[in-house]
């Protein structure tokens, strides 16, 4: 594919975007309103027009008028995710601000693990996304104790039921590890560490039940460079691969919006494309 070709989907993928970003309805990370900001910050730079990063912050103020303290706490279009959006954001210093923009979402994700009863240990709709939540906040020193607390209460549960967690989180729950040890160095019981080697040695089979990133171009790229993250794989060569094979956009047959499987995805993956945005936001997924 050509770069002309790419930057044309660009634009089209904008125009499409600035119609429908605020009018999409889930504020959500992975399919609704957060996803799209975040492609719009990305494309403020390529372009080096403002006026995508002011629409972008018109996403993220509807996005706070949508959700309350009984929003849902999941990552995939809750309050999880929302915050993990956040942190990205000024992490990448697209937003430049001394507030603590995800303070006010502290107490409803501290409800959802210490007393909201969850068994679903994936990263999408259960507890693995909490942790991925509360390691956004570790840094912040007003939300450190409540995150170390949090995830302390997340560690015990999987190690609780560790040997009855379907195979279809264990994906999930491997990758949550692997980042709560190797970046933030927590450490594990005997017996969770002995689960962890085993899932870590099983990767072929829990390749192919990676589920949440099936069905869309942008979910099969991420898959491949998640996979090959965590279990220490050379990623270069199998994503200029995949790139080649990025299919001709069709707008008038895309009727989602977000990040996943929708035009914000499709946009960022073409940005990953041109070399002008880090493939790290493929973490988000």
């Amino acid at each position: 594919m050509q770069h002309s070709t790419i930057r044309y989907h660009l634009q089209q993928i904008s125009d499409m975007l600035v119609l429908n970003g605020t009018l999409t309805e889930c504020p959500g990370l992975v399919h609704g309103k957060m996803g799209i900001a975040i492609f719009f910050f990305h494309y403020a730079r390529f372009t080096n027009n403002m006026l995508f990063a002011d629409y972008a912050m018109d996403i993220l103020g509807a996005i706070q008028e949508q959700i309350h303290i009984n929003s849902p706490a999941d990552y995939e279009s809750g309050i999880a995710g929302i915050g993990v959006g956040f942190d990205y954001l000024i992490r990448n210093k697209f937003l430049l601000t001394k507030e603590d923009v995800c303070e006010d979402f502290d107490e409803r994700m501290y409800r959802a693990v210490m007393y909201d009863p969850c068994f679903d240990f994936s990263m999408y709709d259960g507890l693995t996304g909490y942790g991925r939540y509360w390691m956004a906040r570790l840094c912040y020193q007003d939300a450190s104790k409540r995150s170390r607390e949090s995830l302390h209460s997340i560690i015990m549960q999987i190690e609780d039921s560790c040997m009855d967690i379907p195979e279809e989180n264990i994906w999930d729950v491997y990758c949550f590890l692997y980042d709560l040890q190797k970046i933030f160095g927590f450490t594990y019981s005997l017996k969770l560490s002995w689960m962890y080697k085993k899932w870590s040695a099983s990767f072929v089979d829990i390749e192919k039940r990676f589920l949440r990133l099936s069905h869309s171009v942008v979910g099969d790229v991420a898959h491949v460079w998640q996979y090959n993250r965590y279990s220490n794989v050379i990623t270069s060569g199998k994503l200029e691969l995949t790139f080649k094979q990025i299919q001709d956009l069709d707008v008038g047959k895309s009727i989602n919006m977000g990040l996943l499987n929708g035009l914000a995805g499709e946009g960022l993956l073409r940005l990953t494309v041109l070399d002008l945005t880090n493939v790290v936001w493929m973490q988000l997924l």
